[in-house]
């Protein structure tokens, strides 16, 4: 499919912040380069197991962030971009960008510098993704096998195929990583419990609100360790295609859905486990709702959280009824655990 892109570079201390403003504003067709995700990388190549770390990786940690939004190759993708190109340009000029934290305020706008804007084929991306995409563990039993890798996997595997495709997701972020050790926590504990009560008088199991799916991976790796059923739901169409054809490929279909929805309206799903892995400001605008698809003792799993913002996100989580039963941090990320009381 042709397509339009805007490459932004920007700060690392500013690229969340970038990408709250961008999400907030509908543009949520992008892909995000971060050095950091280089380094994280060459700090632990026992978890990773990748194979291409070399030299020409290290020099790629000298480079700064840099955002790809991507338009549809027609009048109204290129009224988006230059909509999109007004809205970068409003919040590097201003001295309190929209969505700033009193604690985050600083002097100045958020660093912007446009690269270039281009026209491309998506095929082009995807065949990039081949070029680093490996077999990679994430938590203690999930592994994330692309189609065109060979895995011998272990007895205790449970092994996602996936391939990225236009929507962020892969499993190699921290973020996700921490997700999925949250639900391998969480499922194993309701295990039996879950057990007991479908024998005493039929429950439906457990069930999952995959809030921001991307590619599926959360919703997929729920349901393989234990959960009985799962909807995805994103405002991206894009994510919504690739996650339904990872839930194909991975023969959940019977399980899972997903589907185009906000949380916060025409959403209609009681679940038993709500996982959110967004953005720390989407994750303090969306836990009000997130409380009302959840029975009480019901979990909330978020993540996408920087360290520094933390305290205030964790202050938004309990005042949405949420009682924090445990906060995993990686790296400069964090993931909070909670119960709707």
């Amino acid at each position: 499919m042709e397509y339009r892109e805007l490459r932004i570079q920007t700060e690392k201390k500013d690229l969340e912040m970038l990408e709250a403003e961008l999400i907030g504003n509908g543009f949520t067709s992008m892909m995000i380069d971060d050095p950091d995700d280089v380094r994280d990388i060459l700090e632990h190549p026992d978890t990773y197991r990748y194979d291409y770390i070399n030299d020409s990786l290290k020099e790629d940690l000298m480079r700064k962030p840099v955002v790809t939004l991507y338009f549809a190759d027609d009048e109204e993708g290129l009224a988006d971009m230059k909509r999109a190109e007004a809205l970068l340009d409003r919040i590097s000029a201003s001295d309190d960008p929209v969505g700033k934290s009193d604690a985050g305020k600083t002097s100045g706008g958020l660093s912007v510098i446009y690269l270039e804007a281009a026209a491309g084929d998506d095929s082009e991306w995807l065949y990039k993704w081949q070029e680093f995409f490996r077999p990679t563990r994430v938590g203690e039993r999930i592994v994330v096998r692309p189609s065109w890798e060979a895995y011998d996997p272990k007895p205790e595997d449970l092994v996602i195929e996936m391939d990225p495709g236009m929507a962020f997701g892969s499993g190699l972020h921290e973020t996700t990583s921490m997700c999925i050790r949250a639900l391998e926590k969480i499922l194993a504990d309701r295990e039996g419990m879950a057990a007991a009560e479908a024998a005493e008088d039929g429950g439906a199991g457990t069930k999952i609100l995959d809030v921001g799916t991307g590619t599926g991976i959360l919703a997929i790796a729920g349901v393989l360790l234990g959960a009985d059923e799962a909807l995805g739901i994103d405002i991206d169409l894009d994510a919504v295609r690739v996650a339904n054809e990872n839930i194909e490929k991975n023969d959940l279909a019977d399980k899972i859905t997903a589907q185009y929805g906000d949380l916060t309206e025409g959403v209609d799903y009681r679940a038993d486990i709500v996982v959110a892995n967004l953005m720390a400001d989407l994750v303090m605008r969306l836990s009000p709702a997130a409380a009302g698809h959840l029975e009480s003792g019901g979990w909330y799993v978020t993540s996408g959280i920087l360290d520094i913002k933390e305290e205030i996100v964790s202050r938004a989580i309990r005042e949405a009824g949420f009682a924090i039963e445990e906060v995993l941090h990686d790296g400069e990320w964090c993931a909070v655990i909670a119960r709707k009381m």
